[in-house]
């Protein structure tokens, strides 16, 4: 079986993107239902955690895709979520898949509501993990502070003091935890793109920010949340 470490990256191009995906794990077959994964903020596809994904991987077929302008992939990252959400559409079918199970973690959560609202056919299951919604009642652009304190993280060891701190809570134990974490991580596969840099956070953070402006609110989730009609399961927790 393949695994995280030992996949190596496929290619596909659309509407002039070149988009670096990896898809591994049990073999597909035509009636597979993939797990498909969208990455938090920064994150690349050699930034998620072996201990997440491999076992995972020994059961069924793991899709993950660098979206438009992120890591191997080429293009400029838009300032829309939709957009983004649109070109993990039809990366899925373009490789043939005509159900997905869709897992969001923090910003890939956004990613993964817009895409069972605009594909609700494609989508069989949804988790949302260490995310929520858009801009809406209760909801505040207060929830965009973690966002820009890691966009201001530029050496190694500020976004990994940065990463620890906003998801997991100050607690020795979680801190140990979060150490643990970073090691696997950054441990898995040797890339210098694990993360972004320079322009590129400043144009995902600008998309962060519409998602919690009530001026952008028809390009959330928020009024939409009652049209998703597949089996949802939000995790949450520091």
């Amino acid at each position: 079986m393949t695994t995280y470490e030992t996949a190596e990256n496929a290619y596909l191009t659309l509407s002039s993107i070149r988009f670096a995906y990896r898809l591994f794990g049990t073999p597909s077959t035509p009636t597979t239902v993939p797990l498909v994964f969208n990455m938090h903020f920064r994150g690349t596809m050699d930034y998620w955690d072996p201990l997440l994904l491999n076992p995972i991987a020994a059961r069924r077929t793991v899709l993950l895709v660098d979206n438009v302008g992120v890591g191997a992939s080429s293009g400029r990252i838009p300032d829309s979520f939709t957009v983004w959400a649109d070109y993990m559409i039809q990366i899925i079918r373009a490789l043939g898949f005509t159900s997905v199970d869709v897992f969001g973690f923090s910003m890939g959560g956004y990613i993964a509501q817009l895409i069972a609202l605009q594909a609700p056919t494609l989508v069989r299951r949804l988790v949302v993990a260490g995310s929520g919604p858009s801009a809406g009642p209760g909801v505040g652009k207060g929830n965009a502070a973690y966002f820009q304190q890691l966009a201001l993280a530029s050496e190694e060891g500020e976004v990994k003091a940065a990463f620890l701190h906003t998801f997991f809570s100050s607690k020795e134990e979680k801190q140990r935890a979060g150490e643990k974490w970073w090691s696997r991580m950054t441990a898995a596969r040797k890339s210098e793109a694990r993360y972004l840099k320079g322009d590129d956070v400043d144009l995902q953070l600008s998309a962060i920010l519409k998602w919690y402006d009530s001026e952008y609110r028809k390009e959330g989730s928020f009024d939409r949340l009652g049209e998703i009609r597949c089996p949802v399961l939000v995790a949450g927790g520091r």
